[in-house]
């Protein structure tokens, strides 16, 4: 997790967690956690080094990469 994301969650969630999902797990598990974890704003994600979106399946040891969206102008 990176930039102001990593602000916003409570210190034992921060920097570097292992989640435990279900078997059919997508990215959107992972957006639906934070979003418990009091996380309400517009998140990108990333697994293994490519920019997903959230019905992207997950598999074991799959690395997710969570950051706020760039704006730019």
């Amino acid at each position: 997790m990176y930039g102001i994301l990593r602000d916003r969650l409570p210190p034992e969630a921060r920097g570097e967690i292992t989640l435990t999902l279900k078997g059919d797990a997508s990215v959107a598990d992972v957006a639906a956690w934070l979003r418990q974890m009091g996380v309400k704003m517009a998140l990108e994600f990333a697994v293994n080094g490519e920019v997903v979106d959230g019905d992207r399946p997950l598999s074991d040891g799959d690395r997710v990469e969570i950051f706020s969206p760039v704006a730019g102008g």
